[in-house]
């Protein structure tokens, strides 16, 4: 069943709208490095990291994002050469998404943080439960026993079918994040 689901920051300037599609997502957990120093970067760890030093990600389809407020107040950085944009707004340094250097790819990882749901019961119906839980060995304090110490590479099938299905029905566009093949906004290098 596909669900619309209300994204906000947290000081109300930035506003959009993710359709969730149950077979279009992964629900993620992640706990690498990059994201821990992403927090620090946005000076916003003790809303953004769990007690793991965690984020919570929602990784779908550009398509099925839309920012409808705000998008003047969002912003990129990359963290690393290779690395993927990670969008934040300005005003309130809000995680909203991740995505790769090009528009032609059909993956956005939203942040859960962005997202408004009125109880914890609501999230879980809305986007199901946490599916890939990675990168445990960059936990704080000791690593969780359901994570992986590093990326499971059993989701790798299910990652590249997720691509390959998302390319070939265009899914990949529209995306609030750039507009044709140019970022909507100058992402700051921190390398």
């Amino acid at each position: 069943m596909t669900t619309t689901v209300a994204l906000e920051c947290t000081c109300g300037s930035v506003k959009g709208e993710l359709t969730v599609v149950p077979s279009d997502l992964f629900h993620v957990h992640c706990l690498c490095c990059d994201c821990q120093r992403y927090a620090q970067y946005l000076n916003n760890e003790a809303v953004i990291l769990d007690e793991f030093g965690g984020t919570e990600l929602l990784q779908t389809y550009p398509a099925y994002l839309s920012i409808r407020e705000g998008i003047d107040k969002v912003q990129a950085v990359q963290l690393t050469p290779k690395g993927i944009y990670r969008w934040h707004t300005t005003c309130c340094h809000m995680p909203v998404a991740n995505t790769v250097k090009s528009s032609a790819v059909p993956f956005v990882g939203v942040s859960v943080k962005w997202m408004k749901f009125a109880t914890e019961q609501d999230k879980l119906a809305a986007l199901g439960p946490v599916t890939i839980k990675a990168f445990g060995k960059y936990a704080i304090g000791a690593m969780p026993d359901d994570v992986h110490p590093r990326f499971p590479l059993v989701y790798m099938p299910k990652i590249l079918g997720f691509m390959l299905k998302g390319k070939l029905r265009g899914r990949h566009r529209p995306s609030p994040f750039f507009n044709a093949t140019l970022p909507v906004a100058e992402v700051r290098q921190l390398f």
